[in-house]
């Protein structure tokens, strides 16, 4: 018989058409269960044969052109296998199996397909993570805006949507500097900030105004996610809106601080009380007691001490009333009585009462005012008149000389009292806090006083929706404004 013409990497089996071999190439052992010889049955040696008589007799009648079998195994070694393909054809009167190793190329598609599926199944998972990252994003409550490293928003969620009132396609592509208008935001700065620390999280508050105009505080929460390119990093911002918050924690501010006041006041108050009482207390007691020790007392020193008596009486009183005045202006129980009075005959009364007591100084009183009776409440404007005149007088020098001016203004019809001074002066760091209850400025020593006056004045002014102003400087005197609207 010819030479066989193989390929390099193939080996060869001659048999007859009774299954008989009859001849085979020198290597072909290592595809066979068992050892080859000539004469023995194909199949006891190639298994894979079994079945496939009618075939091979088809092939050598010329019915068929060949048969093949593909990635017939060998098991060799231990975790190793011989992948082959099996192709029969005729030869002559003879029929011919052509081996060819495909292991290599067997189990590079074997670790082809593996890989494959690996990726498949990493895709599929990444599938999943997409599909519940993306319905995580779209029912959070949260805000969230991912940008380029410019600013650039390239990702929104629908709570943005419905926050900034804007659609879907109005915010992407947008730079977050040009949807944010707030000076304390910038998008730059706060990017090279997360570049210098990458785990890190940044908080920052911003002011947003919508498109109904309203301010929006918003919180986020800012840190960098790396992307697909090297070293090339997003940034991400998840906010709230904490509005109601801010409104929250400044009205328990508020409240703190109106607690802070009242506790003040109430300390005051007992400082005040304690000390402007503990005087004419003091004068009564010593008085009585004088009235009880001493029988022979003439009528000059038993007047003196009833006097004593009744002027300590009259100064607890009126601090009581001073005290009962603020506390109807603070809880809004005071209403305006207005009723037509000789204005010009009021103030000279004040004067008249005030002078007995500051005897040795003078009110320098001037009235221009046109109209006549004028329609005013008579209780405010004693407190306001009293209050003024009676401070000018008090941190005044002797024989001092205050001024009144009472005048009228037609637009805006305003009555206008203005007092002046040459007294101690208030000084720049108390001026502030003038009209503050049981408040007294720095400077006054051991004058006595309540620290009422000029609450009871602010108050009352404020009930006229009137106005007061003081210009005041250390050692150089006071000058106060009232205007009274009235009509």
């Amino acid at each position: 018989m010819d030479s066989i013409p193989v390929a390099e990497n193939q080996e060869y089996l001659i048999f007859d058409d009774k299954f008989t071999i009859v001849d085979f190439s020198p290597d072909i052992q290592k595809y066979a269960e068992r050892a080859i010889a000539r004469g023995e049955d194909l199949r006891a040696s190639f298994p894979e044969m079994v079945g496939l008589e009618s075939t091979c007799q088809e092939i050598l009648s010329g019915q068929q052109e060949n048969f093949t079998l593909e990635s017939v195994t060998r098991s060799q070694e231990p975790d190793r296998d011989l992948y082959f393909n099996l192709f029969i054809e005729s030869v002559e009167e003879r029929l011919i199996i052509l081996l060819e190793d495909v292991t290599e190329l067997t189990m590079l598609q074997q670790s082809s397909m593996q890989k494959l599926n690996e990726a498949e199944i990493t895709l599929n998972k990444l599938k999943r993570f997409e599909y519940c990252t993306n319905k995580i994003i779209a029912s959070m409550k949260d805000v969230l805006l991912i940008t380029s490293p410019s600013g650039k928003i390239e990702r929104v969620n629908k709570s943005s949507t419905e926050l900034f009132g804007q659609k879907k396609s109005e915010l992407i592509n947008r730079t977050i500097d040009s949807l944010i208008l707030d000076r304390n935001f910038n998008h730059r700065n706060i990017y090279n900030l997360l570049l210098f620390s990458p785990d890190s999280v940044r908080k920052v508050e911003v002011n947003f105004t919508n498109n109904q105009g309203q301010t929006i505080q918003i919180e986020f929460d800012c840190f960098i996610a790396p992307t697909e390119i090297k070293d090339f990093y997003n940034c991400v911002y998840i906010g709230r809106d904490i509005t109601a918050r801010k409104q929250a924690e400044a009205e328990i501010r508020k409240a703190l601080a109106r607690e802070k006041e009242l506790r003040e006041l109430k300390s005051g108050f007992v400082s005040m009380a304690s000390h402007e009482f503990r005087n004419p207390l003091s004068s009564i007691l010593l008085c009585v007691q004088n009235l009880s020790d001493d029988d022979d007392l003439n009528d000059s020193d038993r007047n003196f001490y009833l006097q004593s008596i009744q002027h300590a009486a009259l100064t607890m009183n009126s601090l009581l009333e001073d005290i009962l005045i603020l506390s109807k202006t603070e809880s809004n129980q005071q209403r305006l009585k207005l009723e037509p009075i000789d204005l010009r005959k009021f103030c000279l009364q004040i004067i008249r009462e005030l002078g007995s007591i500051y005897a040795d100084k003078k009110i320098d009183f001037n009235y221009q005012v046109e109209i006549n009776p004028v329609n005013l409440d008579q209780t405010t404007l004693r407190h306001i008149l009293s209050n003024l005149l009676s401070n000018a007088l008090k941190y005044s020098p002797q024989q001092a000389t205050v001024k009144l001016n009472v005048s009228y203004q037609n637009e805006p019809a305003e009555i206008i009292i203005e007092i002046c001074d040459r007294g101690i002066g208030i000084p720049e760091e108390s001026q502030k806090h003038l009209f503050e209850s049981f408040y007294r400025a720095n400077n006054v020593n051991s004058t006595p006083g309540t620290g009422l006056g000029l609450s009871i004045v602010k108050k009352s002014v404020e009930l006229y929706q009137g106005s007061i102003s003081i210009d005041s400087q250390v050692n150089r005197g006071t000058n106060i404004l009232v205007r009274l609207p009235i009509g």
